[in-house]
């Protein structure tokens, strides 16, 4: 088989017996301008994709600034929705919540190089789900993750039963290493966890509640959740 684009072209150019409205000579001029652009090309050096770069520096900037990542595209894992499956069947949501319709709304730096991420799916009726998770740093361009370690999950409705004040029924989870825990926004549109020895941890804030983890280590004594209005100003501790 001949290497030689043009003739390989030649041999593809139809019969006499085609009409030649399905091969005008304007088309023919372009395509063989295109293929001889694209043959004088094919020993060019490309430059490489920073295609790792780039998902560390996504990484990066949602850590940072505690945003969500939901631009990313793709279809949810199947991990994911078969681990919060029950969703679908629960009591009261007018039909259940899909978890493939979930969103990360949020994420920090967790434990090991990996994030701490909030998830969100809702429902009917002000119903909606919320899973944190710890997944690798490399997941977060994605829908969700593949491999990840769920941190408990809950679902209610707003509308059915309010929200909390700050602090206000607040949740916590201990890890063989890491404690997990969730807690009332009321006024606050930030938080930081203080701990006993100065350090802080960031928060996440999703459908008025905070969510964040800490080192075991730390939780005692027990450190003070903080809580910041829009201008900077303290507006409760707990």
């Amino acid at each position: 088989m001949t290497k030689d684009l043009l003739t390989t072209l030649e041999k593809l150019r139809p019969s006499d017996t085609v009409s030649a409205e399905l091969w005008p000579e304007n088309v023919q001029d372009a395509v063989r301008t295109r293929i001889m652009a694209t043959e004088n090309n094919i020993g060019a050096t490309k430059a490489p994709r920073r295609r790792v770069g780039a998902i560390v520096l996504v990484a990066a900037i949602c850590a940072a600034v505690v945003v969500g990542c939901a631009a990313a595209t793709g279809m949810m894992p199947k991990a994911f929705t078969d681990m919060y499956s029950g969703w679908q069947t629960m009591p009261g949501t007018n039909g259940g919540i899909d978890p493939s319709t979930a969103e990360r709304v949020g994420s920090i730096p967790g434990p090991d190089g990996t994030l701490f991420s909030v998830f969100v799916a809702h429902g009917a009726n002000g119903w909606r789900c919320v899973a944190p998770v710890f997944e690798a740093s490399a997941d977060i361009d994605k829908v969700g993750p593949s491999k990840f370690i769920g941190l408990g999950h809950g679902c209610r409705s707003i509308d059915l039963y309010g929200a909390d004040s700050f602090g206000g029924g607040a949740g916590y989870e201990a890890g063989p290493h890491e404690a997990t825990y969730d807690a009332g926004a009321g006024g606050a549109v930030r938080a930081e966890l203080h701990t006993a020895d100065g350090q802080i941890y960031p928060t996440i804030l999703a459908e008025d509640r905070f969510y964040g983890w800490i080192p075991l280590s730390l939780t005692s004594p027990r450190p003070t959740l903080v809580g910041y209005a829009a201008d900077g100003t303290v507006v409760g501790t707990r």
